[in-house]
């Protein structure tokens, strides 16, 4: 159920008057509204979802009674082995076969028709999170499945993140029968939730098929063709992305809950380490704790250092789809940030060493420097999109070598003037990227000016055209979000 149709929006609006009206009966009604979204995909899929999180939920309630490290191990094999067994299972064998010359399976077999649930790789990232916070003594154990099932499956983060920790969404789970709902707190729900539609409406869904066209053929295009197509992508990615993600921080709102940001301007970032640290954040604080750092973190030297981190991106990339091209772009950017530790360390030293210019030309220096940084680490970052968005290693390095082709600088200014019309909606989209980092940034500036200046009827009348213009919006043709995919 797409969070951009009218279905979503009955069950949105029957969810949220019955979760007012009966104080009492919360966890429930939620429980129901979790299993309805997710049914709409797959019933089959939904039992598959239940049956996990209550062996999950045994699981852990059984870990801190003795044997904890046992449990903790048949909670976090069990989750991997799901997940593996629908993500992975194809992606291995063909990998045997071609490795061995051998035909494993048949074209038709069983194996063939595997599909893949939607929301399974979010689900068990949150339920390994969750079995290990558990073992680590961060949280205890719920006894209720029932503020489980809604601590694992709130429908609003269930099928795209963001990616829920125990001690962050637990407490508020636990406190749902004491959750208010304030006339300002509703308003910003509302508005993240505006905010996402238009991303995903306006932006991803009208960008997609552009794309689609460039990555048709890549072989065949030309240097300014493939960097105008990976260009769109990059944008299109993060309005698809980050619209389910303001979308489900809005709905977070409207029933009390807080979920954390997922996404903070990524495109504005100067270098690796700030990228991800502004783009799917819990994505890449869930790496962090539950990989990075229990498989040594910085603690074991720089060499071992670089290699954690490398390993860490590969399984990101992994988690992302069941190809190469994910791994090589998760290889990419766990190059991309040890690269960029090594630099900044040389950096620094190289600094300390040199005389200071004065704080009037340091500041200049370091204004020009983020620019530069910025607009170089953001066609860096387009490059990394061609192997997330290409159909095979071939197509991405086919897309790749375009873009670097040297024959295109032989008729640069033609190859540049053909793509005029599509290069300035790039210009348009960061200037509306640049837009939007200052927005969140001002929020309670920008909501205090709005009721200070303006009259409350025009706020009305703006209101009023505002709910129009949703529903004209979901009226048109659905796209899926490019991570229900994951």
């Amino acid at each position: 159920m797409l969070f951009h149709t009218a279905e979503f929006f009955f069950l949105l609006i029957i969810t949220f008057i019955c979760y007012y009206l009966f104080r009492n009966a919360r966890l429930v009604i939620l429980s129901v509204a979790n299993c309805l979204f997710y049914a709409a995909a797959s019933w089959g899929f939904l039992g598959l979802f239940l049956g996990m999180s209550f062996t999950s939920y045994l699981i852990a309630r059984r870990i801190p009674k003795g044997q904890s490290r046992f449990w903790l191990t048949i909670g976090i094999i069990l989750n991997v082995a799901n997940l593996a067994f629908f993500k992975y299972s194809m992606f291995i064998i063909q990998n045997l076969e071609a490795v061995t010359g051998l035909t494993l399976v048949a074209k038709d077999g069983f194996w063939a028709h595997i599909v893949l649930p939607i929301g399974i790789s979010f689900y068990t990232f949150q339920l390994i999170a969750y079995l290990t916070d558990v073992y680590k003594g961060r949280i205890e154990p719920t006894d209720s499945y029932l503020r489980f099932w809604v601590f694992i499956a709130f429908f609003p983060h269930q099928l795209a993140g963001p990616i829920m920790r125990g001690h962050e969404f637990m407490p508020q789970v636990e406190r749902t029968h004491k959750l208010t709902l304030t006339p300002t707190e509703f308003k910003y729900g509302v508005y993240l939730i505006l905010w996402g539609l238009a991303k995903k409406i306006l932006i991803a869904d009208q960008v997609s098929p552009i794309v689609d066209e460039y990555f048709k053929n890549p072989a065949d295009l030309t240097m300014a063709q493939a960097w105008t197509g990976a260009y769109l992508f990059g944008f299109q990615i993060y309005a698809d992305f980050s619209a389910y993600s303001d979308m489900a921080v809005g709905l977070g709102y409207l029933f009390g809950y807080r979920l954390p940001l997922n996404f903070l301007s990524p495109y504005i970032s100067a270098n690796a380490t700030e990228f991800w640290r502004r783009w799917h954040i819990t994505l890449s604080s869930w790496i962090r704790d539950y990989i990075y750092i229990p498989l040594g973190g910085s603690r074991k030297g720089r060499l071992r250092k670089d290699v954690n981190l490398l390993a860490a991106m590969l399984i990101s990339g992994l988690w992302h789809g069941a190809m190469w091209t994910f791994v090589i772009w998760g290889f990419l950017h766990g190059m991309l940030l040890i690269i960029h530790k090594w630099y900044a360390d040389g950096l620094k030293k190289l600094l300390d060493a040199l005389p200071s210019p004065g704080k009037a030309v340091s500041r200049i220096i370091a204004v020009l420097y983020r620019i530069i940084a910025v607009v170089l680490f953001f066609h860096i970052t387009t490059v990394t999109w061609v192997f997330f968005r290409a159909e095979s290693v071939q197509d991405a390095f086919d897309y790749v070598t375009a873009m670097f082709d040297p024959a295109g600088w032989a008729n640069f200014v033609q190859q540049i003037s053909s793509q005029a019309f599509y290069l300035q909606i790039v210009l348009v989209l960061y200037a509306a990227h640049l837009l939007e980092y200052i927005v969140r940034r001002n929020e309670e500036g920008i909501a205090a000016w709005w009721h200070r200046l303006v009259p409350s009827p025009v706020r009305g009348i703006v209101y009023a055209l505002l709910v129009f213009v949703v529903i004209a919006m979901i009226k048109g043709e659905k796209h899926d979000f490019i991570y229900f995919q994951f």
